[in-house]
This record gives C-alpha cells, structure tokens and sequence, in this order.
C-alpha cells in the first residue's frame, strides 16, 4: 500500500511546502501530491501558489520520491497541450517520479480568469477532449484535434520522456469514474469506501471495458483529510480552514474565497470532525490505511491540516506502510 502527502497550496507557502517535501521523503512517504488551484477554499491566512513551478523546484530538491497534481483541471486557464507538454517535460527531466491528474474542476479556478463556469455534463466533455489530446500528444503524434470544446491544428511535443507519465482521472462520481477507466493509469477520489466499492469500482470497470482495457491495471488511490496532534482539541481547531470545503460543493459556482469561508462561519464547531479524521493517536492513522488497503485502494494520500506538519509526517513514518516497511 503506498502512501502520499498533499502538499497544499492553499494553506501554506510554498517554501513550506518544500520543507515538507523534504521531511516526507525522509519518513519514507512514496509521494507527494499538490493542489493546481487559482483560488484557494479559504480566505484569512490563506495562500495559493503555481502548482507548477513548485514541482520543479520540488523534484529538484528531492531524490526519489514521487510528485504530481491532485487535480489539474483541463476546463478553461488550462489547455490539455499545455499540460501535456509541462508533464511531458517534468517526466524527461525526472524520470519515473511524475504524475498528472485532470478532473472536471471547481469555479474557484476558471470564474476569477474571465472563464464561464460550465454545467457538469460540458465538464466531463471537456475532460473527455484533454484525455485524448493528452495521449495523442505523448504517443509522439501530431494532434489535429476538434473536440466538443478544445482543439489543436497540428500540435507536437518535441520533448518527450523516455518513460511515459501516468495519467490520472479524479472523480466522486460514476460519469467520471467511467472516463477514469476508458482514458486514465490511476483513478483518484474522496468517496469513502463503500461508495468506492458499490458505485465506482462498477462505473470504472464498465469504463475500462468499452476502451477494452484491464480494469485491475488501473491504479486506484483515495485522499483523505486528516487532523493529528498531542490534543484532541488542537487538531479539531485546525480544521477550521478547510470548513470552506464543506460549505461549498464542486459542482457550485462560488469563485471569491470570502464568500466560501463566510459560509463555513455556519457550520458548528462540534461538526468539524465531519471533515476527516481528528485524533490524537497515530494508530488511527494506520487504521485508515488498512481500511482502505481492505476496500480495494492501492494507495491513500492524506490530506493533513495538523497544526504540526511536520510532528504528523514524522509519527506517520513509524507506521509499517510508510517509514516501517
């Protein structure tokens, strides 16, 4: 069972992100992931660097461990060849250590650029577009592509890694998770077990089917949100910042990280462990990973808002799937 760490943009800086990098690689973490946003799910003390830039530096920094998005969406700032070309890059320069992952998005990345923000069905078709494009594009074609929403006339990435970098399709639904299994090496969500289970599992192996590919070759893997420290309440008051992402759903079109936080003012205090796991004991965490290893997960990614970052990678590397192997 492998396990990663979300480096999140959103609540800290990006020096502090490397620093983080850094301590992860050594507790024995298999990955990091970052988010790829334009705002962030929370406006006091918050932050939101390139996700970009930051992972060059980052696999620079570091030796061996792995780093890719969770998610970079292919909806309006982005287009799929320009992220086919800057993972294609990423992959040459660090072979083996990069992943990209696409999605349908979120508002709060595409509204403040101008960008109108879409119904569901046209984010999914536009997700379907940069799929194609993206495969055409590092199978070394030359892409003439005119999809339902993004094209290109000719386009050819003349940098290519010798290994190819995995593609991976977020989604909590069973439309995504079916684009997931006709397009994607890995599948990544935030369902919880038995909704991965009955409804995703399903939709990603019918996915799989039409394209005429192995289901089981697909890399499944989950985020969670997690808050650990010595006290309980400490951990609980960290939560506070990722309330936003509770009061907002991704499918809503609220872009302005002050109206999000405005209404996460609503949800009680006494409510927030709804968010993900609060507690002051690093066994639960190793309970997590079994749970998810026992649900079919190949690898879980914590999402960690601790109030000591580094106090929690480094607990979380005395357990046997992360430091302990």
């Amino acid at each position: 069972m492998d396990v990663g760490l979300f480096a999140a943009h959103e609540q800290y800086p990006p020096s502090r992100l490397l620093e983080f990098a850094d301590v992860a690689e050594a507790a024995g973490f298999d990955r990091v992931w970052t988010s790829d946003h334009f705002h962030p799910w929370w406006h006091t003390d918050a932050h939101c660097g390139a996700a970009w830039p930051w992972l060059g530096a980052a696999l620079e920094r570091t030796e061996t461990i792995g780093f890719g998005t969770g998610v970079t969406p292919p909806i309006g700032r982005y287009h799929p060849a320009l992220i086919a070309q800057a993972f294609a890059t990423l992959g040459a320069m660090y072979p083996g250590r990069v992943h990209c992952t696409l999605a349908t998005g979120e508002a709060l990345n595409e509204v403040p650029l101008g960008f109108e923000w879409p119904e569901y069905a046209e984010r999914r078709r536009r997700l379907v577009d940069a799929c194609e494009i993206i495969h055409s594009l590092w199978d070394g074609d030359t892409c003439e592509y005119d999809g339902h929403y993004w094209e290109t006339n000719d386009a050819r990435l003349y940098t290519l890694p010798d290994e190819r970098v995995p593609l991976y399709v977020a989604g909590n639904g069973p439309h995504t998770a079916r684009v997931a299994g006709r397009y994607a090496d890995g599948f990544l969500t935030l369902a919880d077990c038995d909704t991965y289970e009955e409804t995703l599992v399903p939709a990603l192996r019918d996915g799989a089917a039409d394209a005429g590919r192995d289901p089981d070759e697909i890399k499944r893997i989950r985020q969670f949100g997690l808050s650990y420290a010595d006290d309980y309440d400490d951990a609980l008051d960290a939560v506070e910042f990722w309330t936003g992402s509770m009061a907002v759903d991704f499918d809503d079109e609220v872009a302005d990280p002050r109206e999000i936080e405005r209404r996460a003012a609503d949800i009680d205090r006494e409510d927030w462990d709804e968010w993900g796991l609060v507690t002051a004991d690093i066994a639960d965490v190793d309970a997590v990973i079994d749970r998810h290893r026992d649900a079919g997960f190949d690898e879980i990614e914590f999402l960690s808002t601790s109030p000591d970052q580094e106090a929690f990678i480094e607990a979380a590397g005395t357990l046997p799937d992360v430091g302990g192997r």
